[in-house]
């Protein structure tokens, strides 16, 4: 869904052509937000409206689906003000879906809040939105931290309330809502904002900015339900009538709910009605405190301790918890932000017009802010650190704690050595941009008895900032010792520790004998493709053994291993680079460029990976794109690099695959994992790639836990944490994906990370392999003796792969095995090349009916 920032235009001018202004109202809107209500349309269809309000509705990009601030600019061209504060608060709005102005809502499709922002403190705190109308939230026995609850009661903003029927007749009213027949509503508020004693003391204000906003739902012409939330920024002039306000530094806006849905398709909280962090913000500011934990719910506080919540727990015991609707408990204790903590732009940039403050991260750096992330606890890092400074600046009895915003900018500001930009800076991914690889041809050298067989590769690698010259990959002379190779350019020896010595070509092709060559589907990598016998290595070659033709553009030969009664090298194949750069790890906390180096230490820095194609025999049919990495890349920034905590062990391969299309190479259907599978079954996993992504991601959809290199078996808890009783326990010491991943989308939307709409289809050929021989199985202990011929390999049929990597039941795998013509560990490789394909698409294939793939996954 395209949602559109509410982007203040004109100031109310009467004449103000909406055409024109709708046009311009296509600047961005963003996500979550705060307000009650719901419910459908209904109530009688009036009048359409006037012909200007009735041209406005005809502009598609004005529809308040996807342009909210259509909503207000609206009844201003009209010359009608958006908002007047006389005691109550009125809001006019307009509602356009389908080219028509809605003209049915009722009081139910609608909530409304209401806040000023008030500046930053002396102190040097931030500039906060203040809503008018509060709550109070009375703490429940036995519930909180051990037990007890941290707070009798605590306030909490919220939205304006419904007035009853001797309300409304109070005030002379039949309803809060009222539609005008020139094509817009006015709402008026139950609170009168200018009383303190309705405001929790919060005074009225005229001059500063405010902002109106609403929770809307209603159903478009197609009958899908429409979830927005309009909103608007404006002062009050001496008569209450709004004027807008257009100057970007004179409001808020730290977050675009684009950046969120990124990773969380469409951000939809509190039953879905909150969709924009602009909306989040009118009640999640430092007003609002769960009173059961004691947590303050500001956005900021709030957002960042879930996303660091793994890092936050693991290194300092912290574990943020919110007790929320009906006392129902939330720790985010294993919430691993799914890429580098310190990449702040991820969410927070000025560069977006969306978000004039986003940079604020880097400029006005907050106790409250900082202490997100970094812990306060007494001994934790930022504590025992920070208690020194206290105590030289605010006098010896000082904690750390007593440091206020204002003393912060006087370490951290702008220019210095750690300045928040400084700080957060990540070698790994920051320096990536120097570093790409460049596959120029490949040709496969073939002999009469398909012995000695090579792959010629001729590559180079560049500098993209320095107009992409070449590197040396034979590394000497450097003063860090450890970067520097041995031996000579001809006969060279780099170790792993080396700068470029991990950069190498890994070969992929189809060998299993009696495969298809309908679809290029790589099988060589777990069949012999990939191989060491004695000094020789088939199937890889190292980037710096290449020879050099004097302009660093080199040459290097993969050894294809002969073929054999049962491995065949044929098809189409691919090369592939990996590998990091061993860099000498630059000080983060420096204010001067280049940093220096810190003696003795190293890091893994990503390169630019590629791949080419070709063909060993028969037509070229290039592997089909099923996902793109720059759509794993939303999420992980950097695919392979750090997440969560921000540590190597976060990292898989050490961040030395950062593209799917090495991913597929190791991932072939012949990788099994070493242990047994957690549904207790005598059958290894399957490492296959679509199979695994499936069951990391789709853990919370899972009944089994899918892990890595974890003997557990049996159901888990869907804290992740242990199994039920009687199975084994989730070892911590080893990856745990069950406890660490849950996708973080609300729905499943399958193209978040597919292409060309492949989720549709799978196309694969070879079943994903589950067991490679006999079998036996002790407590948790697993054996297997390995048998020689692929054929002879237990196999999970090629769709019922992918369906049960989510769908991992006992049920659904009757169900793919009784209906879909499936195996499920109880067929060969062998076996199921000589049966029909799997039957799912009789009932499954995409828009066949109610079962198709696409319906029931929710899409579009």
């Amino acid at each position: 869904m395209n949602m559109q920032t509410s982007f203040s235009v004109g100031a109310g001018r009467q004449g103000f052509a909406l055409l024109r202004w709708g046009s311009a109202c296509l600047l961005a809107m963003a996500v979550a937000a705060c307000g009650g209500g719901g419910g459908g349309g209904g109530g009688t269809v009036a009048s359409p409206g006037n012909s200007a309000m009735q041209a406005a509705a005809g502009v598609a990009t004005n529809d308040t689906s996807v342009s909210a601030s259509a909503s207000f600019t609206a009844v201003q061209a009209m010359g009608v003000p958006a908002v007047t504060i006389n005691s109550p608060p009125k809001v006019n709005f307009a509602v356009f879906s389908d080219g028509k102005v809605k003209a049915d809502l009722t009081i139910a499709n609608v909530s409304f809040a209401i806040a000023k922002l008030v500046p930053g403190s002396s102190g040097g705190d931030a500039d906060q939105w203040v809503n008018y109308i509060y709550r109070t939230e009375t703490a429940t026995a036995g519930v909180g931290p051990g037990g007890t609850p941290a707070l009798a009661s605590a306030q909490q903003a919220t939205t304006d309330g419904k007035m009853t029927d001797v309300e409304l007749a109070a005030v002379g009213l039949t309803s809060q809502l009222v539609y005008n027949p020139d094509g817009y509503y006015t709402y008026t508020f139950k609170t009168d904002i200018k009383n303190p004693a309705l405001t929790n003391g919060v005074v009225f204000e005229p001059s500063r900015t405010h902002r109106v906003a609403i929770q809307l739902s209603y159903k478009n012409a197609a009958g899908a339900t429409v979830l927005v939330n309009p909103y608007f920024d404006f002062t009050i002039d001496a008569s209450g009538k709004s004027i807008p306000v257009t100057d970007p530094l004179k409001t808020r806006k730290m977050t675009d709910v684009n950046s969120c849905n990124g990773c969380h398709e469409k951000l939809a909280l509190h039953g879905g009605g909150r969709v924009d962090t602009q909306y989040c913000v009118m009640c999640h500011n430092p007003g609002t405190t769960d009173a059961n934990s004691g947590n303050n719910l500001n956005l900021a506080t709030m957002v960042h301790k879930i996303h660091a919540g793994k890092r936050l727990n693991a290194n300092w015991a912290e574990d943020y918890t919110i007790w929320g609707y009906q006392n129902s408990k939330h720790s985010y204790a294993e919430v691993g932000f799914p890429q580098d903590l310190r990449n702040c732009s991820k969410c927070h940039s000025a560069t977006n017009p969306n978000t004039p403050q986003g940079d604020n991260w880097k400029y006005k750096p907050t106790q409250a802010a900082c202490l997100t992330c970094h812990s306060g606890k007494v001994g934790a890092a930022w504590e025992t650190t920070h208690k020194t400074y206290a105590a030289a600046l605010l006098g010896a009895t000082a904690k750390a704690a007593d440091l206020t915003s204002d003393l912060c900018a006087g370490c951290h500001g702008p220019s210095a050595a750690v300045s928040p930009e400084r700080v957060h800076w990540n070698q790994n991914e920051e320096n990536a941009a120097k570093y790409k690889m460049n596959i120029e041809s490949v040709a496969f050298n073939d002999t009469a008895d398909h012995k000695g067989r090579t792959v010629t590769v001729k590559y180079y690698l560049s500098d993209p900032t320095n107009k992409d010259a070449a590197y040396k990959l034979f590394t000497t002379g450097s003063a860090v010792a450890t970067e520097n190779c041995t031996g000579t350019e001809a006969a060279p020896t780099c170790t792993s520790s080396t700068k470029f010595g991990n950069l190498r070509f890994y070969l992929a092709y189809q060998n299993m004998v009696g495969q298809s060559d309908a679809v290029t589907e790589y099988s060589a990598y777990n069949n012999n493709g990939n191989l060491t016998v004695g000094t020789t290595t088939y199937g890889s070659a190292y980037a710096y053994k290449g020879v050099n033709d004097g302009n660093n553009h080199y040459t290097v030969n993969i050894l294809v291993p002969d073929d054999t009664a049962t491995a065949v090298a044929k098809g189409t194949a691919r090369v592939v680079s990996i590998g990091q750069i061993k860099e000498p790890k630059l000080e983060v906390k420096s204010a001067t460029d280049p940093r220096p180096v810190v003696a003795g230490l190293y890091v893994n820095t990503i390169a630019q990976h590629t791949f080419k194609e070709f063909a060993i025999s028969g037509t070229f049919k290039p592997r089909r794109t099923v996902v793109a990495t720059e759509k794993c890349n939303v999420c992980h920034g950097a695919l392979g690099t750090t997440s969560g905590s921000n540590t190597l062990a976060e990292a898989f391969h050490s961040g030395g695959r950062d593209i799917v299309e090495a991913c597929v190479v190791c991932h072939d259907a012949n990788r099994v994992s070493s242990t047994v599978m957690t549904n207790g079954l005598v059958l290894n996993e399957s490492y296959q790639f679509k199979r695994m992504i499936h069951g990391i991601h789709g853990n919370s959809k899972r009944t089994y836990p899918f892990t890595h290199g974890n003997a557990a078996v049996g159901a888990f808890k869907k804290d992740g944490t242990t199994v039920v009783a009687g199975g084994t326990p989730l070892l911590s010491t080893v990856e745990n994906y069950a406890a660490e991943v849950a996708y973080p989308q609300v729905g499943l939307n399958c193209n978040a990370c597919h292409v060309n709409n492949s989720y549709k289809t799978d196309m694969g050929t070879l079943g994903a392999v589950v067991l490679k021989g006999p079998a036996t199985l002790s407590g948790t202990g697993f054996s297997v003796v390995a048998d020689a011929n692929p054929a002879n390999w237990k196999v999970i049929t090629p769709k019922a792969a992918s369906c049960t990597a989510c769908h991992d039941s006992s049920k659904a795998i009757g169900h793919v095995t009784a209906f879909g013509g499936a195996a499920f560990g109880d067929k060969t490789q062998g076996d199921i090349a000589k049966l029909p394909a799997e039957s799912c698409d009789d009932c499954h294939a995409a828009g066949s009916g109610f079962q198709a793939v696409d319906l029931v996954h929710g899409q579009k």
